[in-house]
């Protein structure tokens, strides 16, 4: 979208809500009681609602526990018929609620709400501020909003809510992980995600197997053992001024997680279930369904060759083939073929909350069982958490202290990208006239695999990939955290906090005998043995003079990693009816050591002058075991500051809040260990009476390496009007990092692969525009519309040694790549792609009427979005609420291999053209009794390709040469993937929540109270460009952005979720 039509949109909206509230105070003083139900009295009372300056117009006045009430008019009055003495329930958005008893011209006075106004946001080091005096940008999710269209990872949930932040998932379904970028990626290499801290304390988010280049599988995340149950808010540090008391660790950002504690009675009981049936989004549906199985408008009657090909002849059901199995099956078209292997799957998620808080003390205790079936068969998981929370007060001392442990079982994870066992690739070139279900009988009589296509090892029966070969990993993961904060005096105080995250995962991956590419079996366990632990100390002061107000904070943090890998691979399966290790005849194992420390001072001052202005400034110094002793130590400062210019303003019914904010911060980052020294290894392979060993490293040592280094700049607006029914937040940034670490190829002859070099700068600048809106509001209606938009520039500056591009991912057997190209976005496509004349038009080779190409790397497309955004709207009537959010993403281009795919197996609709001519054309060539590829004879029809033939003078004429549709699209596909690149955006409904709070005199005294809601998670796409495939597929969890390949259908979600307090 244009940045005019952009601005139009903002515009033409904030005009909207300006004439919506404009009616309502016309109507309002023309009817002082439309819509609300009145019931005469004995007396008449009239009264007026201010907030001391200015009257209050549309201010709810209702008799309180009854339906009986009236509005405010233009004026601020109101005139209702009730006895005198009548409580009456006044209340108006942005202020508080107040009750009164009734009586003849009563003036009631409303107060702003400052929890409103003053909002308290969470930043970092968990201190808690109010937002208008910070100096930068920080989103906020309150934890209602993910406790009902709850998925498998809760981070899902917060697609459409946040300017600038990016959400994207893998094929890997309900146990794979979630990848998150906030305002772009700033490094070359690594995840480029955020910190994510829980209760101030940082979790251990490692994903411990990713789908590389050649495939693999998505072992899933640490956020996703956090139950939606148990959050109280999300806080989004965007920015490096947000995040830089958290230093290295939070160089992209920080996600900030507050978890509840118990509310505030003797003793709560509450319960939150749901229940979700999960299909296919998108379908592999979009194909041609005229031809059928086979190569050159042929088929074989033994339909074991060709079954991934849909170049053969009409399929209309005269002809008979015999399959692998010995089953004799007409030659006909089977509608949606592949589709009907993925089922209905299932979401059952329950939690119990026991609670008690007297005030002094409060401890609150969450179990949570989910379980999981997802839509490809024998696919499933479990997962079950166990929260605890207390808490307690002793004179000045108060302690804190939360647990977690989490139990999670997963059966067969799908293979993603490049993997053999990717059962989406399998199948989506499945041939038009073969059906999915025929290959459920996968082995013969002897449990061997049954020979349905030549024993293809790219192309393994996705029915043995689940039944016969089979997946499964455990995962333990505990963490606790205990702070004590020691209240010296009113003003001072020290706090201590411990934290510690323990994983242990374990995957276990099994390769039946027989199976294409492991004839002889395989088995391979992996262990996982994960430890981080977390210490700080922090001294906080607060204190007010006169018109200042002033806070210091001072402290230390100790980071510990202590990770260790366990990988053993047996190979040659000797007792076949045993899949343990003893019954493989080749056994070996590879042992790995992750160690890692971090110490770290910080401070951070903050300063206000009559709430009008306020100067913040942080410093933080890093010690990195991982970069050398002279370059290890690095220091982050940041600036920040505000003019809250709306406390200048006495009448604030037009702008209650407005402000103007500005931060610079200076962040960076440090590398992986054991990249300073040469590692030593022993060989999986022994001579008699020796051990052999190995140095380990791919890498050349750098014993010179510093930190990656990025400045940023931030300036913003935030900005509420009409008595806080309009909010508004614009926020321009620009970041620059240097000094990127990147692994780059060096010579063969110097023994290593790769040399670790500092090198590289990326410039990242954007805008954000956060807009929330209560267009409508009246005593039982209202509605509320929030709108975000963000757009990012990535662009790469410079690279080492001159080069123009480097290496992120890469598709090897395709030729094609995302890179970081100078001077373009980060993430370019890059590949070969036709050879063209000035003009631009294709040159075809006049020997062959085929396409000709040109090898040298092109720039194809680009990964990166020009823009993102969402939209939420909610609809509220009494106590029920209806809710919808979108999720817009628009400019970035993705290499669809799957696409690519169908055309070169014959499946897409595009690959019909020519079909009828060319089969026509060689019969009338075996009439003639000219054997095929002789030059005298000239095609009759066919297809011909698009371009032009060199004339060799200068000149071009039209290509008119026919050939056969199958060899175009085989060529195209093997050698121009610029016809595969898709515009890759689209709109999606992320949720959709209908609602009702039960009347609470339904239950009496046993059920405080009751709630029913209604949730679709991704029920419909509103509009994409790409066929067949969701939009949001992706190579792999790593940095395979704008590449796809053999994506499995995504899921949306439908079900119910009910939450009682008791």
């Amino acid at each position: 979208m244009k940045k005019g039509k952009m601005k139009f949109m903002c515009i033409a909206c904030m005009v909207t809500v300006l004439f919506i509230d404009s009616a309502q105070k016309v109507m309002a003083d023309q009817i002082p009681n439309a819509g609300v139900e009145t019931i005469q009295q004995s007396h008449r009372i009239k009264g007026e609602v201010t907030d001391g300056k200015e009257p209050i117009i549309g201010a709810s006045v209702i008799v309180k526990g009854k339906s009986q009430g009236t509005v405010t008019d233009i004026d601020g009055n109101f005139v209702l018929d009730v006895d005198p003495g009548t409580p009456l329930v006044i209340s108006y958005v942005g202020f508080i609620t107040k009750t009164v008893k009734a009586e003849n011209n009563i003036k009631v006075l409303l107060s702003e709400d400052h929890k409103t106004l003053n909002e308290v946001v969470v930043t970092a080091l968990g201190i808690k501020r109010d937002r208008k005096a910070l100096g930068y940008s920080v989103g906020e999710v309150n934890g209602t909003e993910l406790q009902k269209a709850k998925g498998t990872n809760v981070i899902n949930s917060l697609e459409g809510k946040i300017a600038g932040l990016v959400v994207s998932q893998t094929a890997g379904g309900p146990s794979g992980s979630t990848r998150v970028i906030l305002r772009g990626c700033t490094e070359m290499t690594g995840n480029n995600q955020p910190l994510y801290v829980i209760d101030g304390v940082p979790l251990d988010n490692t994903n411990f197997g990713s789908a590389s280049t050649y495939g693999g599988f998505d072992l899933g995340d640490g956020i996703s053992s956090i139950n939606p149950d148990d959050i109280e808010s999300m806080s989004v540090l965007k920015g490096p001024a947000a995040a830089a008391l958290y230093g290295s660790r939070a160089s992209h950002g920080a996600i900030l997680i507050t978890t509840k504690k118990a509310s505030r009675g003797k003793f709560s009981v509450e319960y939150n279930g749901s229940f979700m049936l999960d299909t296919q989004l998108a379908k592999w549906d979009d194909i041609q369904q005229i031809y059928g199985m086979g190569s050159d408008g042929n088929y074989s009657y033994q339909a074991t060759s060709n079954t991934n090909k849909s170049w053969g002849p009409k399929a209309d059901g005269r002809n008979m083939l015999k399959y692998f199995d010995g089953v004799e099956r007409p030659y006909e078209i089977i509608p949606d073929n592949t589709s009907r292997f993925f089922g209905t799957g299932s979401t059952y998620t329950n939690s119990a909350i026991l609670g008690t808080n007297n005030g002094t003390s409060n401890i609150r205790f969450t179990f949570t069982d989910m379980r999981n079936t997802d839509i490809v068969p024998k696919s499933n998981m479990s997962r079950d958490i166990f929260n605890l929370r207390a808490g307690t007060s002793i004179r000045k001392f108060n302690f804190d202290f939360s647990s977690n442990y989490t139990r999670e079982h997963v059966n067969n994870r799908p293979a993603l990208g490049d993997s053999q066992a990717n059962i989406g690739k399998n199948l989506m070139t499945l041939a038009t006239t073969y059906d999915q279900k025929w290959l459920k009988n996968y082995e013969d009589a002897n449990g061997d695999y049954a020979n349905w296509n030549g024993m293809d090892p790219y192309n393994v029966n996705p029915y043995w990939t689940v039944y016969k070969n089979r997946n499964f990993s455990n995962k333990d993961q505990f963490r606790m955290t205990g702070k004590i904060v020691y209240n010296a005096t009113k003003h001072f105080k020290i706090q201590a906090t411990l934290g510690a995250d323990l994983n242990w995962f374990t995957f276990t991956d099994y390769e039946a005998p027989t199976t294409p590419g492991y004839e002889s079996g395989m088995l391979q366990i992996s262990r996982f043995n994960n430890r981080m632990y977390n210490f700080e100390l922090l001294a906080m002061y607060n204190n007010s003079w006169g018109n200042f107000d002033f806070s210091a904070t001072a402290g230390g943090n100790i980071y510990k990693v202590n990770n260790t890998t366990d990988i053993t691979t047996a190979d040659d399966m000797a007792i076949r009816d045993v899949v343990a290790l003893m019954s493989y005849n080749e056994v070996s194992q590879q042992e790995n050591t992750y160690r890692k420390r971090i110490n770290s001072l910080y401070g951070s001052t903050s300063l206000g002058w009559k709430h009008l202005l306020y100067v913040d400034a942080t410093v933080r110094g890093d010690q990195s075991s991982t970069l050398p002793v002279n370059h290890n130590e690095y220091v982050y400062p940041s600036f920040s500051g505000s003019f809250v210019f709306s406390e200048l303003f006495k009448n604030k019914t037009i702008m209650p809040y407005g402000k103007f904010r500005m931060s610079w911060a200076q962040v960076g980052s440090d590398t992986d260990p054991y990249q300073l020294n040469l590692n030593y290894t022993k060989s999986r392979f022994t001579y008699p009476g020796y051990t052999i060993g190995y140095i380990n490293n791919g890498t050349i040592p750098n014993k010179d390496l510093k930190p990656t280094r990025t400045n940023s700049f931030e300036f913003g607006y935030e900005g509420k009007f009409l008595n806080n029914r309009i909010g508004l937040d614009i926020t321009y940034y620009s970041q620059k990092s240097k000094n990127q670490i990147i692994n780059m190829a060096t010579s063969w002859t110097s023994g290593y692969p790769y040399r670790l070099i500092n090198a590289g700068e990326i410039d990242n600048k954007g805008i954000e525009i956060t807009l929330n809106t209560r267009p409508i509001q009246t005593k039982d209606f209202s509605w509320d519309m929030n709108f975000n938009f963000s757009k990012n520039r990535n662009k790469v500056i410079s690279l080492p040694d001159n080069m123009d591009l480097f290496e992120l991912e890469k598709a090897p057997w395709l030729g094609v790549e995302v890179a970081a190209k100078v001077g373009e976005n980060f993430g370019s496509i890059i590949g070969p792609d036709f050879k063209r004349n000035p003009k631009g038009q294709i040159l075809i080779d006049p020997t062959t009427g085929l396409p000709e190409y040109d090898y040298s790397n092109h720039v194809l497309g680009n990964a990166s979005w020009k823009w993102t955004g969402g939209l939420t709207t909610t609809l509220t009537y009494k106590s029920v609420s209806l809710s919808a959010i979108f999720d817009v993403k628009v400019g970035a281009d993705l290499y669809s291999m799957s696409a690519r795919s169908s055309y070169e197996s014959g499946k897409a609709k595009a690959t019909l053209e020519g079909r009828d001519a060319w089969y026509m054309s060689e019969e009338q060539r075996e009439e003639a009794g000219v054997a095929k590829g002789q030059a005298n004879w000239k095609a009759t029809g066919g297809y011909i390709a698009p371009g032009v033939i060199d004339n060799g003078d200068g000149t071009y004429r039209p290509n008119n040469i026919y050939v056969n549709p199958e060899d175009y699209w085989y060529s195209v596909c093997r050698n121009a993937p610029s016809m595969f690149i898709y515009d890759n955006s689209y709109v999606k409904c992320r949720e959709l929540t209908l609602s009702w709070q039960l009347p609470q005199n339904w239950f009496k005294k046993y059920i405080k109270s009751m709630s029913l809601s209604f949730v679709a998670r991704n029920p419909f796409i509103v509009y994409k460009n790409i066929p067949n495939i969701d939009p949001d597929s992706n190579y792999n969890n790593t940095t395979g952005m704008g590449l796809e390949y053999g994506s499995l259908p995504s899921r949306k979600s439908y079900g119910f979720n009910v939450n009682i307090k008791f």
